[in-house]
């Protein structure tokens, strides 16, 4: 083996001596380094260092300056550079891979204000980036970090950056946080979001942080706590991915960063890659990219611009992303669209109340399918939605007076085809939409949810057709269109408690799905949120109580099913009213009942229910 000069750490003399000199060549040069003090090493040596990672911050530039070929011996107080040149942390592996080393790797160095670089550097608020900067990775560290960053999540803001490339590329945005690293490894922060290449290229990473709400703060905290790396392909909304040799950043005022856990100001941040800046003895590094295959990279194509980036300095951040108007025009024009009047409108609100009350009749579900489908309601109603949100007067009146259009057109025909079809019994698809209950304000609530996205998402507005089936909206109007046709009230009421039901469910939830996607400001929708909370409110009262009368009839049933007493089994269990309970059963015995036995049957019945009941019994005698 050629000489090696090796320098350690002077204040570890006795540590070196006793535990590193030993495992070294007898003819090694050992010099004890301190500031300055390189020995008697000249231009192209080969040099052993036994440092932590402070000392090296000066002796690399001097091993790049000299052309030193540089191999690392594993110190307690080196941390980063185990990350930055794949150094073993065992003393006998690292002499190994030098020793085995015939000719030194070149790999580039990283600097910030001409500093070297051995981990990163980051910009923004030092206390909402330290889990980007923090290299231990012990889960409970991470908790510890979660829990105070969402501590302090209602005073987080976004800072102003301008950053250029050394291609021309300029990008002004606002960010919570911009981590630049050399190799996506080198950080905590980056090797969670950025797809690693196996190649080294001498290129900076810029990692750029920028949620415009809370929620995608919380949502960013917990993919980095619990989710596995996201790909590069699928970079998340709220962030940014630059590469480029050379990157330049600026902000509105004195700009704060981080290198490598140290802070500093700068009026400008210049980062910059030295390729093939020194040469190390190591067969672990990655392989060098050729320079030709390596393409400067800019995608921030969901990053705050414009007008967004002064608002969201401005104040810290709501907890709801507010779309900008450019962003959100096209959903507005449909829903302005919908809400009109129109011809074709009118026509399948005619076609599709007559197809209803047709199939209502015919006691045929696939015929009411069919009008769900072909009604046209849901898109004024949404519209509605938008309008009680946004508190948009225009919007609420024109879809306001579609929606009663609408109403009135499908009465008018239910009752018009009822007087014309000489039919009065109440079957079951009738009988279906009688009492609505709470359960149907839950299927109203998350069809809503469904219409509100699938209007605000082009890509998933052919669902629509299954909101429709999912919530039916005309077939209520018709049952109550045949219930003023047979001047039945009961049977009116009760199909136009589960429109209404239906309408004021999907306004709430169309309501606070647009909210939530940030189509209004929470200070513009909170009127018309809480109107709508009241209304849903009220008619979530004759909904409980029907809700509570299907339980208790429900366990009535259950109670009674198979249920058998001297030896009489009853069968064929009807629940007829609730208040008092009417019930209807079959009375299966071998010998013909008598009055006083079906008295007892029915005593018993009120011990089995625990309340007093009405009693309708058939009998049947097996032999």
């Amino acid at each position: 083996m050629s000489l090696y000069h090796v320098l350690y750490d002077a204040e570890r003399v006795e540590e070196f001596e006793k535990d590193i000199r030993p495992l070294l060549e007898v003819d090694c040069e050992c010099i004890a380094y301190k500031t300055g003090v390189t020995g008697s090493l000249t231009k192209d040596s080969k040099v052993l260092v036994w440092l932590g990672d402070e000392p090296l911050y000066e002796l690399l530039p001097l091993a790049s300056e000299q052309q030193w070929a540089i191999g690392f011996l594993p110190h307690p107080d080196m941390n980063r550079v185990y990350r930055s040149f794949f150094v073993s942390k065992k003393m006998d592996e690292a002499l190994e891979d030098i020793n085995g080393t015939t000719e030194p790797v070149s790999a580039d160095l990283m600097f910030c204000n001409q500093q070297l670089v051995l981990g990163s550097v980051m910009f923004g608020d030092s206390d909402n980036m330290r889990p980007a900067a923090s290299i231990d990775n012990h889960v409970w560290s991470k908790l510890a970090n979660l829990f105070f960053l969402t501590k302090n999540l209602s005073k987080t803001h976004l800072t102003a950056y301008k950053i250029e490339t050394e291609k021309g590329s300029v990008v002004n945005t606002a960010a919570l946080g911009i981590t630049v690293v050399y190799r996506t490894s080198g950080s905590d922060f980056t090797r969670r979001i950025v797809e690693e290449n196996t190649q080294d290229e001498a290129y900076l990473n810029a990692i750029i942080l920028a949620p415009r709400s809370t929620s995608e703060v919380i949502k960013f905290l917990v993919s980095r706590l619990f989710l596995s790396k996201e790909s590069v392909k699928n970079l998340a909304t709220y962030l940014g991915h630059i590469k480029s040799p050379n990157i330049a950043i600026t902000s509105n005022q004195l700009t704060s960063f981080s290198l490598d856990g140290n802070l500093h100001e700068a009026e400008k941040v210049e980062l910059t890659v030295k390729p093939n800046a020194i040469k190390i003895l190591s067969q672990k590094l990655p392989k060098k990219q050729a320079d030709e295959q390596i393409k400067e990279s800019v995608r921030v194509s969901f990053l705050p611009k414009g007008q967004s980036v002064q608002e969201l300095i401005k104040r810290p951040l709501p907890w709801i992303h507010h779309a900008d108007p450019d962003e959100i025009k096209e959903t507005f024009l449909n829903l302005k669209e919908n809400a009109r009047t129109s011809e074709s409108y009118l026509v399948l609100m005619v076609l599709s109340t007559l197809l209803a009350t047709v199939g209502l009749f015919a006691n045929s579900a696939p015929v009411i399918i069919g009008a769900m489908i072909l009604a046209p309601l849901m898109s004024p109603i949404i519209s509605l939605a938008m309008g009680v949100l946004r508190q948009s007067s225009d919007l609420v009146v024109t879809s306001g007076k579609t929606l009663v259009t609408g109403i009135l057109v499908a009465l008018a025909f239910g009752t018009l085809l009822t007087l014309l079809i000489p039919l009065h019994t109440i079957n079951s698809e009738i009988g279906a939409r009688l009492s609505p209950n709470i359960l149907d304000l839950a299927i109203a609530i998350i069809s809503g949810i469904a219409a509100a996205y699938a209007s605000a998402r082009s890509e998933v507005a052919k669902s629509l057709a299954g909101v429709a089936i999912a919530v039916a909206l005309v077939p209520p109007l018709a049952v109550s269109g045949i219930g003023i046709g047979w001047l039945e009230w009961d049977v009116f009421w009760g199909a136009f408690l589960l429109f209404i039901t239906n309408f004021f469910g999907i306004v709430l939830a169309a309501a606070m799905t647009f909210l939530v996607m940030g189509f209004s400001p929470f200070h513009l929708a909170k009127r018309g949120v809480a109107w709508s909370m009241l209304i849903v409110a009220l008619v979530s009262v004759p909904l409980v109580f029907a809700f509570n009368t299907m339980v208790d009839e429900q366990r009535a049933r259950y109670a009674l099913d198979g249920w058998k007493s001297n030896g009489i089994e009853v069968r064929v269990i009807k629940i007829l009213s609730n208040d008092p309970m009417y019930i209807s059963v079959k009375l299966v015995s071998e010998k013909k009942l008598l009055t006083h036995d079906i008295d007892k049957i029915k005593t018993d019945m009120e011990d089995v229910l625990g309340r007093k009941i009405q009693l309708e019994a058939t009998t049947a005698v097996v032999r």
